[in-house]
């Protein structure tokens, strides 16, 4: 899902969710204009394609892609249309992500931030479960959580984060909650 929005006749994609590999700015609807993701060298670019499971061959979508360095392989992150979406067509989409059993945001914790320096994105922290990782530049640091009071404080120290106790407490008997193996 990514917001298309137009200014001054112009239409961009914003994406302000999907984590640590999105769209860390506006990108304008043009193919292959490539942009800086992460300085100094993370790319992102839109480009224009049918994907395998179109069945119909003619069918190009929007691709939104990303890459760590200049040269190195594109990678599709994801793919959208133009199509309006209404506020029902978000409804279901939400309760089908947060309610379904096999949706990937009932069965993990996943979290992003981007690292701003002087007004530019120069790095991202990212949590996955209990794995945590802060890569600014080539200085990347990771831990592992192994209980909720170590998230607790991870999500404190890196991600600025501070739950009240009854916020700490709800994650108490979810699939969610770290039991002493790091969320794996």
């Amino acid at each position: 899902m990514v917001n298309i929005v137009t200014i001054a006749e112009r239409k961009y994609m914003v994406d302000v969710g999907f984590g640590g590999n999105g769209a860390t700015a506006p990108l304008p609807l043009r193919e292959d204009d490539i942009h800086e993701r992460i300085a100094p060298s993370s790319e992102m670019r839109l480009a224009r394609a049918n994907i395998k499971q179109c069945t119909d061959a003619s069918q190009r979508l929007w691709l939104y892609q990303a890459r760590d360095t200049s040269g190195a392989e594109w990678q599709t992150q994801y793919c959208f249309t133009e199509t309006e979406f209404l506020p029902r067509d978000y409804e279901m989409m939400n309760f089908w992500t947060s309610q379904s059993r096999t949706s990937i945001f009932t069965q993990a914790i996943l979290m992003s931030k981007t690292v701003m320096r002087d007004g530019k994105v120069v790095g991202a922290v990212t949590m996955f479960n209990g794995k945590v990782k802060r890569k600014v530049g080539d200085v990347v640091e990771e831990c592992c959580c192994m209980t909720e009071k170590e998230r607790l404080k991870v999500l404190r120290e890196w991600f600025g984060v501070r739950l009240a106790g009854e916020e700490e407490r709800g994650i108490r008997g979810l699939v969610t909650e770290l039991k002493g193996d790091g969320g794996t």
